[in-house]
């Protein structure tokens, strides 16, 4: 078992990779998807780990990464999942406490983002939390009560990934549901905001997206 968090780094936009390693624990266990190694080493670290085709991965990297006996688990450019669903499940492997994924929230892709969010609910199957995290904000998937940290003032919108969400309970947003059902497809939890620095949504039963957007990104 893995002792600390599974982090994934993909290969999506990084504007300050100072930020990212703000983020990073001493026991994270680092797994690249392939050129996110470049974003490790603009941190000025290594992967435990480099997953993928190995396309987008610099061969200037590729060699450090060789050099210095990290894992390069390489996969064929044409197969049936993408390279960071493969990396996440290696990480699911580890069954550690928590899976964090940087970067995979932006890009030019709109198909790609979909895939990406869908993909915070694989962990979730295996009972790991998980979590997306960029410069934006985060995004997690989740079927019980869960505490939300922030700023006054960041925006928090709840999707529903199954028809219905049913008894959702909010503390802390500006606009509170008590009890109450979301359905699919519906616009009614887009854009809520956090009036403290915690927030809870819990829920009696089904499948919830939560992504919040620091209000200084807007």
């Amino acid at each position: 078992m893995q002792t600390g968090r599974v982090v994934i780094v993909a290969n999506g936009e990084v504007k300050e990779p100072s930020y990212y390693r703000r983020l990073l624990k001493p026991d994270d266990y680092i797994i690249c998807v392939n050129g996110g190694t470049g974003h490790l080493f603009a941190m000025g670290l290594k992967p435990d780990l480099v997953v993928g085709d190995l396309d987008s991965l610099q061969e200037e990297h590729r060699q450090i990464l060789e050099k210095s006996g990290i894992g390069l688990e390489r996969h064929p450019s044409e197969k049936d999942k993408t390279d960071l669903e493969l990396a996440i499940d290696r990480a699911i492997e580890m069954n550690p406490p928590e899976i964090v994924l940087f970067s995979i929230l932006g890009g030019k892709r709109a198909d790609h983002l979909f895939a990406n969010l869908l993909l915070l609910t694989l962990p979730l199957k295996h009972g790991i939390p998980s979590r997306a995290l960029d410069e934006s904000g985060e995004a997690i998937i989740i079927r019980t009560k869960t505490v939300i940290e922030g700023s006054p003032g960041d925006y928090l919108s709840l999707f529903p990934l199954s028809p219905e969400v049913k008894g959702i309970v909010t503390e802390g947003l500006k606009f509170p549901l008590r009890s109450e059902t979301l359905h699919f497809s519906t616009t009614r939890g887009l854009s809520n905001e956090l009036l403290t620095n915690r927030a809870s949504i819990g829920l009696d039963d089904g499948l919830l997206l939560i992504i919040k957007t620091f209000r200084s990104q807007v």
